[in-house]
């Protein structure tokens, strides 16, 4: 890897992990430094999160599934999602996947890991222009790109400090490092068998990188409240809330003074459910506010669930199409939900347990 490192664009030098490919010492951030995100334990290298929360991450700008005016002006197919190819926190057999050896590349697995690999040539071909527009504040573009950026903290694995932003000094030059170093990824994470394994490396299937799994938060509890804030909020409301960029002082917020919303630019999402409140600037009410929008409340007239069901059916969540949309690839209707990124399965379960006791307003 080293040879291959020491003729590439003008980035100035590859700090691999403390040192240049030709082994000299050097400081600064690392290619190879982990970040995690704190909603779900996901481990990416640091410039890897930056990009992915602020370029794509699966929905709009330079993502694959990006369309119109979801791309916010990027090229067609100039895409640079960076997503990862498996991951076990969502899918089990993550943890064993077949390898793509030998021509078996119509798997999911491999389907997903040539999409990765593809994603990264791009992002190589294209890193000068990468690093200047991001210097320039042309990338991410403005209030635009602020209003589509997954706003989800990642700390740090050296020290657990927040990964600071992509339009800081210092995120700025994690990027230039990493882009210098041809941009690696990580491809795939195992659940760690335990807590002294976490962010280590796993072993690999295709050559890809592995990566154990981060600390994650505990479970809520199989309550509305607990879990609007760590699934609803954090995953969903981007899409599914007002298109605003305020400062909220409500402590409950797990992305601290944010406001995350306006990643749909079209409207739709907010129009088919809206999981904010009364008072779009202050969120402290919102768990309360969007309730009668999912309980016994019919799929959304104008989509493409139209006529399948309703959202949460109250000790029934077989029958709930909240469920089937956050677990199902595909499911019964439309697309899954999120479309950036699966639900893990204990969360599912949580959420399977408050609507079977009741899907109570608590």
């Amino acid at each position: 890897m080293a040879g291959a490192l020491g003729c590439k664009r003008d980035l100035g030098d590859c700090n691999l992990n403390g040192q240049t490919p030709d082994g000299h010492a050097i400081d600064g951030p690392a290619a190879f430094d982990i970040a995690y995100r704190t909603t779900d334990g996901l481990p990416m290298y640091e410039a890897q999160a930056l990009v992915q929360s602020t370029c794509g991450d699966g929905a709009f700008c330079h993502a694959p599934a990006a369309t119109g005016a979801d791309r916010i002006g990027a090229p067609a197919q100039l895409d640079f999602d960076l997503a990862l190819a498996c991951n076990e926190g969502v899918d089990a057999a993550c943890a064993s996947p077949p390898s793509c050896a030998g021509g078996q590349t119509d798997t999911p697995y491999c389907e997903s890991l040539r999409r990765l690999h593809g994603n990264q040539g791009k992002v190589r071909e294209w890193a000068e222009g990468m690093i200047q527009e991001i210097r320039a504040g042309a990338m991410p573009p403005g209030e635009a790109g602020r209003r589509v950026e997954n706003p989800a903290p990642w700390l740090r694995k050296a020290d657990d400090t927040l990964l600071p932003s992509i339009h800081s000094a210092d995120g700025q030059e994690i990027v230039r490092n990493w882009l210098a170093c041809q941009a690696p990824v990580i491809a795939r994470t195992e659940v760690a068998p335990s807590d002294d394994l976490q962010l280590e490396p796993c072993d690999s299937v295709d050559e890809e990188i592995c990566v154990y799994s981060g600390p994650q938060g505990a479970l809520p509890e199989p309550m509305w409240s607990e879990i609007y804030w760590s699934i609803m909020f954090t995953q969903c409301v981007a899409c599914h809330g007002p298109p605003n960029n305020n400062l909220d002082q409500n402590p409950n917020n797990p992305f601290g003074t944010l406001i995350p919303g306006g990643a749909d630019t079209t409207g739709a999402a907010v129009a088919a459910l809206d999981l904010s409140g009364l008072d779009k600037t202050n969120t402290s009410d919102w768990a309360a506010d969007s309730y009668s929008a999912v309980v016994d409340a019919a799929a959304y007239p104008g989509g493409a669930c139209a006529g399948f069901g309703t959202l949460v059916v109250p000790n029934m969540s077989a029958q709930s199409l909240m469920i089937d949309k956050m677990r199902n690839s595909p499911p019964d209707c439309g697309t899954v939900m999120p479309p950036t990124g699966s639900i893990a399965e204990p969360l599912i379960e949580v959420v399977e347990q408050w609507i079977d006791s009741g899907a109570e307003n608590n």
